[in-house]
């Protein structure tokens, strides 16, 4: 009996003694979890060079719009058209949906897609709100972009 009692005592006391070296052993070749995400959702930040600029964030409408064929241009007024079409919620009701998340003077709308998906973009004062045109909810909220200003500015005096 004293034989047996010393083999389980022995076995109890090496497992005892390999299950933190095991345990350690695991951790070190368990993956390393992703960092927390700091950055608001509402806007990200990308380096390049030396310099960092912000960059929107990918927009997730409702309404997915079908994927452009290569070579095929479609006239402005039937993509508009076909928008139109498309969208389940008024240009008044994206305007009060975008006042409400941003108070002012509404200086322009447009019915666009973006990122495959047919959004209203609204802009009030130095801010651009971007609606779903499926259900009215806000998607994005920033400001709004100098280069955006002056391609605007652009395509007016191209016109």
């Amino acid at each position: 009996m004293k034989k047996k009692t010393r083999t389980i005592l022995l076995t109890i006391t090496a497992a005892a003694l390999a299950l933190p070296l095991a345990g350690y052993a695991l951790a070190q070749t368990t993956p390393k979890s992703a960092p927390a995400m700091t950055q608001p959702l509402a806007q990200t930040q990308v380096q390049t060079g030396k310099t960092t600029e912000s960059q929107e964030p990918m927009i997730k409408g409702s309404i997915m719009l079908p994927a452009e064929q290569k070579g095929v241009e479609v006239p402005d007024a039937q993509e508009s058209a076909q928008y139109l079409k498309l969208a389940k919620i008024t240009l008044d009701q994206a305007k009060a949906a975008a006042m409400a998340a941003v108070p002012g003077i509404v200086t322009s709308i447009e019915l666009d897609e973006e990122d495959g998906y047919l959004v209203y973009e609204v802009k009030i004062g130095g801010q651009e709100v971007i609606i779903d045109a499926g259900n009215g909810k806000v998607l994005y909220q920033g400001a709004v972009d100098a280069g955006d200003n002056k391609n605007e500015n652009d395509n007016e005096s191209d016109d």
